[in-house]
């Protein structure tokens, strides 16, 4: 059983079998061997933790064969968190294709304004995003890629679990050589179809590059897919021809 202090809640677990264990620790080693960035360094040390939680997704996705990296369609794999993952949109356009990060705008907050939402449902900024049926997210981390760092707070809202706001200054992972800002999040874990909704408050104006940083465990269909559909919270395969 995952136990998460921050979420209050448990989670069951299904053991990887010997060959899946055997397949993971061997792709994970070709995959984020050092030397490592200040990135790679922090997702490394947090290995035991994403074990849990990869286990914890077999269990929730009806114990599939698990197939790593470069799982077949009817498997559960992982890859890299991906925006269309969890439904990244910047307006009306879904920024699934075009970038890897969030750009926005950032304004600091006034008196009668707080927390600026990032992940939310494609209808309303209000309104929290559904996790797909067939995948679940593990997010480890935020990277703020513009090398004035802006965010200041972050708020979450999942499932049932209203967490209180976390303010992120005093944790902050300033990595000087790539100029880059990795804020740790807390653990959480978000299941099918779990209501997430997180929002950023920022300290400076100007524009902000946030990436979230983490894995997804889903069904190789899932995790083959290119295209995040915004209007109807779907992820549509789609072939993209190298250019």
């Amino acid at each position: 059983m995952v136990v998460l202090a921050t979420q209050n809640e448990t989670f069951a677990e299904t053991q990887l079998t010997g060959e899946e264990m055997q397949l993971f620790n061997a792709q994970w080693a070709d995959l984020w061997h050092y030397p490592a960035s200040y990135e790679r360094r922090f997702i490394q040390g947090k290995l035991p933790v994403l074990m849990q939680l990869i286990q914890a997704s077999k269990n929730a996705l009806d114990e599939k064969k698990f197939g790593g990296f470069n799982a077949g369609n009817s498997e559960i794999g992982m890859s890299p968190i991906r925006p269309g993952h969890v439904g990244l949109v910047n307006g009306g356009a879904p920024e699934a294709d075009q970038v890897w990060k969030w750009k926005h705008d950032a304004i600091v907050p006034s008196s009668t304004t707080g927390f600026e939402n990032w992940i939310h449902s494609p209808t309303a900024a209000t309104t929290a995003f559904q996790v797909h049926e067939d995948a679940c997210i593990i997010p480890l981390y935020i990277v703020e890629e513009n090398c004035s760092p802006r965010i200041q707070c972050i708020k979450m809202d999942i499932g049932r679990a209203d967490i209180l706001y976390y303010d992120v200054c005093a944790c902050r992972i300033r990595d000087y050589t790539s100029g880059i800002n990795l804020i740790p999040l807390p653990t959480t874990f978000w299941g099918p179809e779990v209501d997430v909704l997180v929002a950023l408050q920022h300290k400076y104006n100007g524009t902000t590059e946030p990436r979230l940083g983490g894995f997804t465990v889903a069904l190789g269909t899932f995790l083959d897919a290119t295209t995040y559909t915004a209007s109807t919270n779907t992820v549509a395969t789609s072939t993209i021809a190298s250019t």
